[in-house]
């Protein structure tokens, strides 16, 4: 388009490639798109397994968190979308798989009855769990963790067994490091306007839900958003195997992007969309103190081993969604999704589908073992947990090295800080899964977001309407990536 801007974007995750998208959809823009990898999607990853295509990476997205239905949509993908089965988990633990009861919000009772007939907590930890309802109000100052909110309510048992299985597994960090604010910020709210924890779950349990699923997917993976987003940019430039070095500012207000084996590439506009440490190199000239503070921000890693068991292999049917482990058991196995049981194309295979995820005290030791001995390992503890029988017949290692931003204590007001050290660069923004929420709807609507603040910053406004961010990227419990972990604790 003669005379429009040039906007770059830098990455092509999911956040970088919806930010393209919007750019090309609003026809005021001429693109170039930057990929330090060799190809597109980031932790969106689907892979052949026997003779299925089955997600590696991001596995599932969260129904009411809109952006990615609504992406689908216009794709022409909408109409293929598959709804889970099965949502309901379980806990292994005190020699057994016990179900988590109807009515957690996040993990945590508005009740102990439930509690008490799952078996999930001792007698012990559910009179600690008790003392809630008579413990004084916590004084709250600021931002806090969720473990240490739930420790000092409910006790140690209580977050070990209910809560840190399901967000510390969906973040791949302990709880003691997963800032209240960032992860569950309605139960921040509930608990500085209740004095008791159970209270506040009580007032507030959620509004029936709505009618269709939880969680939807795409039959041959989820990575074929990334294809047909591809398709759609059509002539975009898109260079994969292309770093961006640094970011200057020229004198006119352009960017230069230094990338190797060229010249800089001129840009009016940038949308980064890169690992927040990339992120951070890249603008270590344009703003010094943005990089500072995305330098804080650390990772966590995880690995994600799918296997293929035969039909039969399970000693009666699969009535859950899968399992998750609590880090106290001391298993390699963190987490386990029946894919087969969730999935209705995978289940119409007649086999037997299992994702596992290695817990996260084991996660350093896992990633020093060869693939062979970490399948046999995980199968040994699966064949204990659920009593199959057999070996896989087909298996997949994905290792995720410092793939997932730890929102920690006072994550959010480190986002704000680098928002507020780049307001002088309106032209330049961020997304990604560094920001405000790692999961799949969110670093859609972010990279969305991006785009039209910088048409906008460059005087070529999107023609295209969409509902504000805050609607795009909303988050209900635990929704900032529980289509990540894929396990929820109600049907």
């Amino acid at each position: 388009m003669s005379g429009s801007p040039h906007i770059a974007v830098v990455g092509g995750g999911i956040s970088g490639l919806s930010a393209a998208h919007t750019l090309v959809r609003s026809g005021n823009a001429n693109v170039t798109l930057l990929e330090a990898d060799q190809r597109l999607g980031g932790k969106i990853r689907s892979e052949p397994i026997g003779d299925q295509t089955v997600d590696v990476g991001a596995e599932g997205l969260l129904a009411r968190v809109p952006a990615a239905i609504e992406l689908c949509r216009e794709l022409g993908l909408g109409e293929e979308l598959v709804g889970a089965a099965r949502t309901t988990t379980a806990v292994w633990t005190r020699s057994d798989l016990r179900e988590l009861p109807a009515g957690i919000l996040s993990g945590l009772p508005d009740g102990l009855r439930p509690v008490l007939r799952s078996g999930i907590l001792t007698p012990l930890g559910l009179a600690r769990g008790a003392l809630d309802l008579l413990l004084p109000a916590s004084r709250v100052n600021g931002d806090r963790s969720v473990g240490e909110l739930v420790r000092s309510r409910l006790g140690r048992q209580a977050l070990d067994r209910l809560v840190d299985p399901l967000l510390g597994t969906i973040y791949a960090t302990d709880c003691e490091e997963l800032s209240v604010q960032a992860t569950v910020p309605h139960l921040d709210a509930l608990a500085r306007g209740h004095r008791s924890l159970i209270g506040a779950l009580r007032a507030a349990r959620p509004a029936p839900q709505q009618p269709g699923p939880l969680f939807v997917s795409l039959p041959g993976g989820l990575e074929r958003i990334v294809i047909r987003l591809r398709e759609e940019l059509g002539e975009v430039d898109i260079r994969c195997n292309t770093p961006v070095r640094l970011l200057e500012r020229a004198q006119d207000g352009s960017y230069q992007l230094h990338i190797p084996n060229g010249k800089p590439l001129r840009a009016d506009g940038v949308v980064i969309a890169t690992p927040h440490d990339q992120t951070a190199h890249i603008l270590s000239a344009v703003s010094p103190s943005a990089a500072t503070e995305l330098k804080q921000i650390d990772f966590s890693s995880t690995i994600v081993v799918t296997m293929r068991y035969p039909a039969g292999a399970a000693p009666e049917p699969l009535s859950l969604a899968g399992f998750l482990v609590p880090q106290s058991e001391r298993r390699l196995l963190g987490a386990c999704t029946w894919l087969s049981a969730k999935w209705p194309h995978l289940a119409a295979t007649g086999e037997l589908w299992l994702r596992c995820s290695v817990g996260r005290a084991s996660t350093a030791n896992a990633l020093t073992l060869d693939d062979a001995t970490l399948v046999d390992r995980l199968a040994h503890e699966l064949q204990q947990a659920m009593g199959l029988r057999g070996k896989p017949l087909d298996t997949h290692v994905m290792r995720w090295k410092r793939s997932l931003p730890r929102y920690a204590p006072g994550h959010l007001d480190r986002v704000a800080r680098i928002e507020d050290r780049l307001a002088a660069l309106p032209s330049l923004a961020l997304a990604g899964s560094a920001y405000r929420g790692i999961g799949v709807p969110q670093c859609i609507a972010q990279g969305q977001s991006a785009a039209e603040r910088v048409l906008a910053a460059v005087g070529a406004p999107n023609r295209q309407s969409r509902m504000p961010l805050a609607q795009r990227c909303a988050q209900s419990p635990g929704a900032a990536a529980g289509e990540t972990v894929r396990l929820v604790s109600r049907r």
